[in-house]
């Protein structure tokens, strides 16, 4: 009788590996590369801050200020750019 519950475990043991395998096809999440211009490096301005002096407030002068508010604009437009690519 103890031969019984062993016998019946190899053989539906077997039976299970003689089987046909069933293949599931799941979706794998693939990670997205950016676009170039996404990731291509802003150049830093250069030196916008002068002396303090008549010409200049708070250590700007005309063309220095012209300089940092592009500069910032870029990185508003590329940080619009991330989030625009982003968006679902």
């Amino acid at each position: 009788m103890a031969r019984l519950p062993l016998t019946l475990a190899a053989a539906l043991l077997l039976s299970g590996c003689a089987s046909d395998q069933i293949a599931v096809k799941v979706p794998v999440v693939q990670r997205a590369e950016p676009p170039a211009d996404l990731v291509a490096p802003i150049p830093p301005p250069g030196p916008i801050f002068s002396a303090p002096g008549t010409s200049s407030i708070a250590c700007l002068d005309p063309a220095g200020r012209d300089a940092l508010v592009g500069y910032v604009e870029l990185l508003r437009k590329r940080v619009g750019a991330w989030e625009a690519w982003t968006a679902p």
